[in-house]
């Protein structure tokens, strides 16, 4: 039993993930600043082709950070669920137009950990409450959208990261889930669940040659979380944060 939570804590999970995607970060970030400083510096040349003159189809192999926002759901002060952060895997396949507009599929797995916090009746007056925490086991999250893009046509260096915004919407699976606390005096079961979820994002193209891209992506994943032993569903925000290598087709 964990009878010492600071306020407003969260179960943020294994630091692991964090570090490995911030690193790849990183990485992506360097080659795209070392190519700007070499574009050619004569007046009026653009190195880089606009990215709306590159129509076609793109496929790009995802990894990612899940990071839920906010609580799944709660009981009052007394009870409330949440998930961990955790590493994705995704795969995804999209059309440019020579508009610069976009459509695109995308279907994405993770396995974070559900974790219970129960608060305590203190065990005699004028003392103070205590919580306990304990682990469902890692949980099924899989997600499969249909999203609308939208790349800017911009010049020089900047055509060459191509920046650009998506929004769209899906469904997202939560599986079930089933734990007891320590001493066996309080059990939970959680079903699994299929919902309607919608996603809005930013990202940039990073080209690598003439056919192969690095990606890098921000999504915010937004659903609710309905269970019949929790009183208050709350509106989910889990921020998905990846780097991806793409392959112009």
């Amino acid at each position: 039993m964990n009878t010492d939570r600071s306020a407003g804590g969260r179960n943020t999970g294994r630091g692991g993930p964090g570090r490995i995607l911030l690193g790849a970060w990183l990485l992506a970030l360097a080659g795209p600043a070392a190519l700007m400083a070499q574009q050619s510096p004569l007046a009026g040349e653009n190195v880089y082709p606009p990215a709306s003159d590159t129509p076609g189809f793109e496929i790009t192999g995802y990894l990612s950070l899940l990071t839920p926002l906010a609580d799944l759901a709660s009981s009052g002060d007394s009870l409330s669920l949440e998930f961990s952060t955790d590493i994705a895997f995704g795969l995804g396949l999209d059309y440019w137009f020579p508009s610069g507009f976009g459509v695109g599929i995308m279907g994405g797995y993770s396995q974070p950990e559900m974790t219970v916090q129960r608060v305590l009746p203190p065990v005699s007056e004028g003392l103070p409450t205590l919580t306990e925490e304990f682990n469902l086991g890692g949980t099924d999250y899989a997600f499969g959208v249909a999203t609308l893009m939208y790349r800017p046509n911009l010049q020089g260096a900047w055509g060459m990261v191509r920046p650009y915004f998506v929004a769209g919407g899906g469904v997202l699976h939560t599986g079930s889930a089933t734990g007891t606390n320590e001493d066996g005096s309080f059990s939970i079961t959680l079903d699994s669940q299929t919902k309607p979820v919608g996603v809005v994002g930013l990202g940039g193209h990073i080209l690598l040659g003439n056919s192969w891209f690095l990606r890098l992506e921000f999504r915010d994943y937004i659903s609710s979380f309905d269970q019949e032993r929790f009183d208050d569903s709350k509106l989910q925000n889990d921020l998905v944060s990846s780097v991806g290598i793409g392959l112009t087709l």
